[in-house]
């Protein structure tokens, strides 16, 4: 059946490897870890690959290397079958498999953490590996199969993966009461955010520049004092200052106690996102723990 194939030297399980090191790294010294005979043989390898494919599957870069169609294609299968043939081994001897999940500092904070004892319980003999991680990269990574599920945005997901939705992500404004009590006593609830001490994210992303565009609606001027680089920490300085913040709802379960109260503005009401489940169907194929894992988190997690 595969006669044609193995009649020829030139692949192995090592040479596979290298390439997906090589892929990941972006570039044969890192990948070497500065080991030159390392590097020597990892060249070596790719070139013997490269000539029992007889297609060129790297090409250089400046200082790095970047692959080709074909040696994205092939990275693709070799990172699918090494993960699928790991997790036979792991299953053959007993021991845990691996599932990572990438995801936001909130949603692994207050979404993932306060369900682990039901995931776990549910997901026997699986070691999870929860990765705070941007966006766009967890989308990459998701469809490079680096990764095996993610929480994220369901706008961000391209048709190469598969979701499932988690519901609906919604922001309100959260303050000491002292802050916002005058001010919400007024016939205009969304003006509320005008002059009011703000914590919220750095930096000029989509929720910074969503925010100013909701100020400028309601004619508020944002008086930002603190800047921080997750809503964790936004609503850990919460607790300890006398600042107030507009983060996702599901901040209150940190909040309740600390003499934070709530507010919902409408004019945050373009803030909410879908956030869904999303995972790579190919990697689904491949990895049976991944289809039940599937299950579990959807069932777990619901906005």
């Amino acid at each position: 059946m595969f006669e044609t194939l193995l009649s020829k030297g030139g692949l192995s399980f090592d040479r596979l490897h290298t390439l997906c090191l090589v892929a990941q790294a972006g570039s044969l010294t890192r990948a070497a870890g500065g080991d030159p005979t390392k590097q020597s043989l990892f060249s070596r390898q790719i070139k013997e690959l490269e000539e029992f494919f007889g297609v060129e599957l790297i090409r250089r870069t400046g200082r790095g290397v970047a692959l080709t169609a074909a040696g994205d294609c092939l990275c693709r299968l070799a990172r699918e079958h090494l993960t699928a043939l790991t997790d036979f081994k792991k299953e053959c001897l007993q021991r845990p498999v691996e599932l990572s999940i990438g995801s936001g500092d909130s949603f692994i904070q207050w979404l993932l953490l306060p369900r682990l004892k039901a995931i776990t319980e549910s997901l026997p003999n699986v070691n999870l590996r929860f990765l705070n991680l941007p966006t766009m990269e967890i989308i990459k990574l998701l469809d490079e199969g680096r990764i095996d599920l993610s929480l994220v945005r369901k706008s961000a997901v391209g048709r190469s993966l598969k979701s499932v939705s988690l519901g609906t992500l919604k922001f309100s404004l959260f303050a000491p009461a002292e802050l916002v009590r005058s001010k919400a006593a007024g016939s205009n609830q969304n003006r509320v955010l005008d002059g009011l001490p703000l914590a919220t994210l750095e930096g000029d992303g989509s929720f910074r520049q969503e925010l100013a565009v909701a100020a400028r609606k309601q004619k508020a001027k944002l008086n930002v004092q603190l800047e921080c680089s997750s809503f964790p920490l936004v609503a850990r300085a919460l607790k300890v200052g006398k600042l107030a913040a507009v983060l996702p709802s599901i901040a209150a379960s940190e909040l309740t106690d600390a003499g934070v109260v709530e507010m919902s503005l409408t004019s945050l009401n373009h803030l909410n996102r879908e956030m869904c489940l999303a995972w790579s169907p190919r990697q689904e194929r491949i990895r049976p723990v991944l289809e039940k894992a599937i299950k579990v988190f959807s069932k777990a997690i619901h906005l």
